[in-house]
């Protein structure tokens, strides 16, 4: 039952909470780091072999069938239950061990929590997509082998030109499979055109990789994943206000 004096930490939940434990509550068949999807009627096979990955490193997961990005542990119970983002709080804060919101801890400064990811005095591509929230889904290695692609495309043509061996050198990323993994993502976002070339070794294949800022596809999903962040601001901003409202009515007069 939801408490009228609770106002659950949502930071910790989405920092703390490990989203393994949260898909097993939702009664997800999960087999260490991956699940069976809720929604079998998009896979073959409803999903025998499970396609959901869930990443302890991140506390992210993502249905590598039905999903283009990742998703929270917040997200996940929204997604299953079909509830809005302060009803999964609550869910989630009912069943596992959630501190309050702190006391006397105002909102950030207003600057801080009305930026908008395409007005901003930082026009690079990571800015964008740091302020789009974009950026905090990817996985650590991604977000490095992008890195890689930004720093070594040409200012002309926005294309870098580079081999698996120079992405795994200079994004420090140690898997091949990795490297792969990370390119077909961004591929199936839309945000990458890659022109591979001729090889003779896998390592040594020197592929054309051109970031598209203008793909559709690619637009919507930020756009989704900006809305998302911008709901996620909103709740904390009012349970923080609740938060503040029932203190002002307990105070003596």
């Amino acid at each position: 039952m939801k408490s009228a004096s609770r106002y659950p930490n949502i930071a910790y939940i989405r920092e703390q909470i490990s989203i393994v434990s949260v898909a097993r509550a939702l009664g997800l068949h999960v087999d260490g780091y991956r699940a069976r999807c809720w929604r079998p009627e998009n896979h073959r096979n409803g999903d025998r072999t499970p396609s959901v990955g869930l990443n302890r490193k991140t506390n992210h997961g993502r249905c590598f069938v039905c999903d283009p990005h990742s998703w929270s542990n917040i997200d996940l119970v929204m997604l299953c239950r079909g509830c809005d983002m302060l009803g999964a709080v609550f869910w989630i804060a009912e069943r596992f061990s959630v501190p309050d919101l702190p006391k006397g801890i105002h909102l950030r400064k207003r600057e801080e929590w009305s930026a908008r990811f395409m007005a901003s005095r930082d026009d690079s591509l990571v800015g964008l997509l740091v302020r789009s929230g974009l950026w905090a889904q990817l996985t650590p290695s991604e977000a490095k082998i992008l890195q890689v692609f930004v720093t070594f495309r040409d200012v002309d043509t926005a294309c870098c030109e580079v081999s698996y061996r120079g992405i795994l050198r200079y994004s420090g990323v140690g898997s091949h499979a990795t490297v792969v993994n990370a390119v077909r993502h961004f591929e199936q976002i839309g945000f990458l055109k890659v022109i591979r070339g001729a090889e003779s070794r896998v390592n040594r294949r020197v592929n054309r990789y051109m970031l598209n800022m203008d793909d559709p596809d690619f637009q919507s999903l930020m756009s989704a994943i900006y809305q998302r962040q911008r709901e996620e601001i909103e709740t904390e901003r009012a349970l923080r206000e609740k938060q503040r409202a029932e203190r002002r009515s307990r105070a003596p007069v």
